[in-house]
Formats: C-alpha cells, structure tokens, sequence
C-alpha cells in the first residue's frame, strides 16, 4: 500500500519534468499538478508566462484554470496541488480562492514565497479558509533546476556583454544651488523627450575628466570643474536614433568654474533642444528613463549635498 509520502515523492516527480521542460523551453523551470481527493490527475502545468507574454503564466494559476473548467467548478475543496516552487503572493492567493485543500511544495522562494518565506496566505486565521501544507518534497532536486537555470542566464548576460563594442564616454553630473544641468533633447527615430547630463566620447588624447569638462562647455556653454575623486563607471545599453547603444561611461560630479549666468542658447546637435537646470528633488522622474544612469545621478547628487554645492 502506497504511503502518503510515496504519493508526494510520485506527483513531485511529474511535476519536476513539467519543470525540467519549461526550463527547456526559456521559461524560469517550474511545474505543477494537481490531484483529485480520489488520487487521480486532475490537471498538469508548467510556466507559460514568456510564451504568452502575460503575467497570468504561472504554473499554479493554470492548474487550477484548467481543473476548475475539467470540474465545472471552482471549488477544488479536498484536492492537492504539487508544486516545485513556494507559489507567489498571486498564486497563494488563487490557492487559497479556490479552497484547495493541500499544497505540497519542493523547494522555497527566500525572494518572492508567500505560503512561508514571505508571507503566511495559506496558513493565515483572518482568512475565511486555511490550506495544510507540506514542503520540501525533492526540494534538493528542485532547488538545483531553479538555480542552475538563473546561473545559465547570468552566465549568458555576461558572454553576450563581454562580446559589445561599447561608445567610451565620459558624463559631467553638474550641482550648483540643489539644481543639476543638462540639456532637453529628442530621439531623431522615436521622438521620445530627454533630459540628458552633458557629456560624450572620449577622444583619443583626452582623460576623461578632460572629456567631461569638454562636452559640457560645447553642449551647455558654462565652465566647470570636476571632482576626480568622484568617478563612477557603469556598463549599460540605450537605445538611441533607432539602435541600441553599449555604452561604457564614467560619471563625474562637478560645479560650476565660473560665475552664475542664465542658459543661454547653444548650437550643438540636431536633437539638441535647450539647456536647463532642474531641482534635485526632480532627478528620481527625470532620468527614470535609465536605471544606470539614474544610480549615477542619485549617487553623485548625495555626494554634492554633503559637500554642500
């Protein structure tokens, strides 16, 4: 007589190769089923949410969907769904709608689970229902597959960055007053808006700082002075003028090098439109349009107020 532990050991297998094959198929590797209080399969799923585009694409949510339409209900009262991965607030949540009587996961989710990492869904008394669990069934087998897919994913972000050509640059974060300069611009292809920090390649010949003064005297027309100290390198790509461009730049904080005057207007580039100094208070909506050039700004504008410029 099959035990209750050999039952969870055999739906935690299926649902292991439902994993193993969304991994194969580009999809974070997870896999569920659910079965009947009977003991049959009621239905099988694995991650989708890459494949339809739509964060709906759980393993778990499908289960359920596809078991509610097979029952004509959704009430799955008395059912147990194995799944190789803590569920989601969002699963959890469904879970627990749909009055699933067990859940059996394999391995936890220190980031995102929300049936005991996170949060206690299943297990919370305010809630009108409460689902027993059991965890770590093949969770050893389980864990490996999600881990080693998101170190074959960062191991394929870094071959693919290694290989870029990337533009050289170097970018003035300029404060005066708890205002920071650049300049409006617009996208020649897409005509989305910017508000760029002043700076450009380095060319052959120039430091970095060199470029930094440089390109924000010929795109702002104001003199500055850099803190050297203060550089800060990031990797990044943007898309610009229709194409994405890798860029390796360095970011310097600098003020101004000669006494304060109005904007004036300057001819640079065609997609150049106005120099401007916004509030330090705007930065964090300004430049969302970037992660990395965002970190910059926020790191050296932290670094002005302490110097007080």
């Amino acid at each position: 007589m099959k035990t209750t532990h050999d039952q969870d050991m055999k739906w935690m297998r299926k649902a292991l190769q439902l994993a193993h094959k969304a991994g194969q198929n580009g999809e974070v590797p997870i896999g569920a089923v659910l079965v009947s209080p009977t003991g049959d399969l009621l239905s099988k799923a694995a991650n989708i949410r890459e494949t339809l585009h739509t964060p709906l694409g759980h393993a778990e949510l499908l289960c359920l969907h596809r078991a509610a339409k097979k029952l004509k209900s959704w009430r799955l009262e008395d059912c147990t769904l194995y799944v190789t991965l803590e569920p989601c607030v969002m699963c959890a949540g469904a879970i627990q709608q749909a009055r699933v009587g067990r859940v059996v996961y394999a391995a936890k989710d220190a980031k995102g689970g929300a049936v005991e990492s996170l949060y206690q869904v299943l297990s919370d008394s305010r809630l009108n229902h409460q689902v027993q669990v059991t965890m770590g069934v093949l969770e050893k087998e389980c864990s490996e597959l999600i881990s080693g897919f998101f170190q074959g994913r960062r191991d394929e972000q870094k071959s693919k960055k290694s290989e870029k050509v990337y533009r050289h640059r170097s970018s003035a974060v300029v404060v005066y007053k708890n205002k920071i300069l650049g300049f409006h611009a617009e996208d020649p292809v897409s005509k989305k808006k910017y508000f760029f920090l002043p700076g450009g390649m380095i060319d052959p010949g120039e430091t970095a700082a060199m470029t930094a003064v440089r390109e924000t005297s010929e795109e702002t027309d104001y003199k500055i002075k850099i803190f050297s100290e203060t550089e800060f390198r990031r990797k990044y790509d943007f898309n610009w003028n229709g194409k994405n461009q890798p860029c390796d730049t360095v970011f310097y904080l600098g003020t101004l090098d000669e006494p304060w005057h109005e904007v004036r207007a300057v001819k640079d580039a065609d997609y150049h439109r106005g120099v401007a100094w916004i509030d330090l208070k705007d930065i964090d909506k300004t430049f969302s349009y970037d992660k990395d050039i965002l970190w910059a700004v926020q790191k050296l504008t932290k670094t002005a107020r302490k110097m007080k410029l």
